[in-house]
């Protein structure tokens, strides 16, 4: 009798550990029963850095676009993926209000999110989806503790600042030669890191900067800001600001008679600084990632299907794509290439961060990508100017020959 009901338990516990078990055919995923994929992306649509959602929102709709012609995921039109898009109006609170609502969504049960644009909304939203241990790919963040923060599910496809506002500060000093140096920069979390690192860098390499200036976001008049800049009588004027801004501080410089070199970050080193400010444009520095090869096959790709989409846009901008456009369509590729990878398997939320770590020499529009050690991203950034060129128009370039012979991360001490 015992060795029977001996017997009897065994059978049990063998039949409740096989109805506990997973069928070994059963994959989990993140996909929806029709087998799609939502994304949920959130960029500042309205406020200050409007300009720059609307061409990262362009990027990630090319990507997606291509990836429809191509028949989805699965090559036969299922297998979508589907973002919806929300509008943190570059409002770190507005950002953590759908961060919240993001992560606890069911239907739709979100894979990832993308975005913000500013570190000012994205850092603060880390630890809401590190919590819900969720993807944030805040394409854009370059905030120099983001990653850490963010635990291991924070990706960005920019230079933190602890990397960019040094190698600003080695060009301006030890390449340029300035030595009576102002600097203006945001009142926020990007503004504020930048103004750190490029006047700890401006120190080591032996120059005190005659005045540091900070502004508030939305700001219009900056005339008593420049006017006691001009006080200082700087060679040059570093601005760490947005493009709008830049173009307010340039054309009030000319109203109070600030006559002096000029500089802005990769921030605002793009095509709508170029059209906006005209002649005043002219000399204008700015840090930039290398040219497009518009020889690349992956480029020429992208370029074709981005002039058809948005060719207004494409005229506006000299016939080429934006860089925040170009951002926003490498976020989204790397995306589409973690999701297949993983299909097999199962893309659950886990396995779609681990493969997405992994991103190694991925082709992108602006050359390979790749996540290094701590999923920091490393790119190479050219000095750059605004010239007149023969046939006298103005135009942005890259003195990329120049790192042949000025090794700008060992002058920042990067190295």
């Amino acid at each position: 009798m015992k060795k029977l009901i001996s017997l009897l338990l065994v059978i049990l516990m063998l039949i409740t550990t096989v109805g506990c078990s997973k069928p070994e055919d059963k994959v989990e995923s993140a996909a929806d029963a029709n087998g799609d994929f939502h994304i949920a992306v959130s960029l500042p649509y309205t406020g200050t850095n409007a300009s720059y959602a609307e061409y990262i929102d362009m990027g990630i709709k090319v990507a997606l676009k291509k990836l429809e012609n191509e028949g989805w995921l699965n090559g036969d039109g299922t297998g979508k993926i589907i973002c919806d898009y929300y509008d943190d109006k570059n409002d770190a609170t507005e950002g953590a209000t759908i961060a919240t609502k993001v992560t606890t969504s069911t239907e739709p049960y979100y894979l990832l999110e993308v975005g913000s644009f500013a570190s000012g909304v994205s850092y603060p939203c880390a630890t809401i989806y590190k919590e819900a241990e969720m993807v944030q790919y805040a394409l854009t963040c370059s905030k120099s503790d983001y990653l850490a923060t963010s635990g291991d599910w924070g990706f960005s496809l920019s230079m933190t600042q602890d990397t960019a506002a040094a190698r600003v500060a080695a060009y301006d000093i030890k390449h340029l030669g300035f030595d009576k140096i102002a600097l203006i920069y945001s009142n926020d979390s990007w503004g504020l890191e930048t103004c750190k690192f490029y006047t700890a860098t401006a120190e080591k390499l032996g120059v005190q900067l005659l005045a540091s200036e900070k502004y508030d976001d939305g700001q219009q008049d900056f005339t008593s800001i420049l006017t006691k800049i001009k006080e200082t009588n700087p060679q040059l004027v570093m601005c760490f600001c947005a493009e709008n801004d830049i173009v307010l501080i340039r054309q009030q410089a000319e109203t109070v008679g600030l006559d002096c070199a000029w500089q802005v970050s990769s921030k605002s080193r793009t095509s709508n600084v170029l059209q906006n400010l005209g002649d005043l444009g002219e000399g204008l520095y700015g840090i930039y990632a290398k040219t497009k090869d518009l020889t690349d096959p992956v480029y020429l790709e992208y370029e074709a299907l981005y002039k058809e989409m948005y060719p207004a846009k494409f005229a506006e901008d000299n016939n080429t794509t934006q860089k925040y456009a170009d951002q926003g369509y490498n976020c989204m590729m790397t995306v589409i290439w973690a999701i297949k990878e993983t299909m097999k398997t199962g893309t659950t939320r886990q396995a779609f961060r681990d493969k997405l770590a992994t991103l190694t020499d991925f082709p992108g529009v602006q050359g390979k990508l790749t996540f290094a050690s701590g999923r920091k991203i490393l790119q190479v950034q050219y000095l750059s100017q605004i010239v007149r060129g023969e046939d006298g128009k103005l135009k942005w370039i890259n003195y990329e020959d120049l790192l042949n012979t000025f090794d700008v991360d060992a002058v920042a001490g990067l190295k």
